[in-house]
């Protein structure tokens, strides 16, 4: 296990053991070696690449509420997109906040991304930012498979205001 994947399971390892529905081990560490791929092939600007870890009839919601369906359509984008704006902007995974199994043949995955600074289509600077990512794996002969992904920039003047950190729980 390279670095990387070791970083990404023993943030994994904490996150299983605190989830309402336990993890197995062989699933975190699956989900650490498919995060690691994905970011892997996002810093070598591999849409091709990073689509081998997809479902044929995933559908991926990006950051701006777009929303593409089917493995064609979502590569697609995301070559171009990688090619255009995101050419040489870095991806990091911070940390996996959950990792939860949906009956046996999938699971529910959110992962914290640490993006880099980039320019839009339209000419807008955005500067580097902190993403959530909620991901739906199925489990398939090849390994994990994702087949849904939705990607959300973290507004960090929001997050001040988010009511179930701001109040002691119930």
């Amino acid at each position: 296990m390279d670095r990387r994947n070791f970083v990404a399971f023993a943030t994994l390892g904490s996150v299983a053991a605190s989830s309402k529905a336990a993890s197995s081990p062989s699933d975190v560490q699956a989900v650490a070696e498919l995060l690691s791929e994905y970011q892997a092939a996002w810093n070598a600007g591999d849409a091709a690449r990073m689509f081998r870890l997809a479902t044929e009839d995933i559908h991926w919601v990006n950051i701006v509420g777009m929303h593409w369906q089917g493995k064609a359509q979502a590569e697609l984008a995301h070559r171009i997109y990688l090619e255009m704006m995101f050419k040489g902007v870095p991806l990091a995974l911070e940390e996996v906040e959950s990792v939860v199994p949906v009956g046996t043949g999938a699971l529910s995955v959110v992962a914290r991304w640490s993006m880099g600074a980039f320019t839009t289509p339209g000419g807008d600077s955005v500067p580097p930012s902190k993403d959530r990512m909620s991901l739906v794996l199925l489990r398939t002969a090849e390994g994990l498979r994702i087949a849904h992904g939705a990607n959300v920039q973290i507004d960090p003047v929001a997050q001040q205001f988010d009511p179930v950190k701001a109040r002691p729980p119930a």
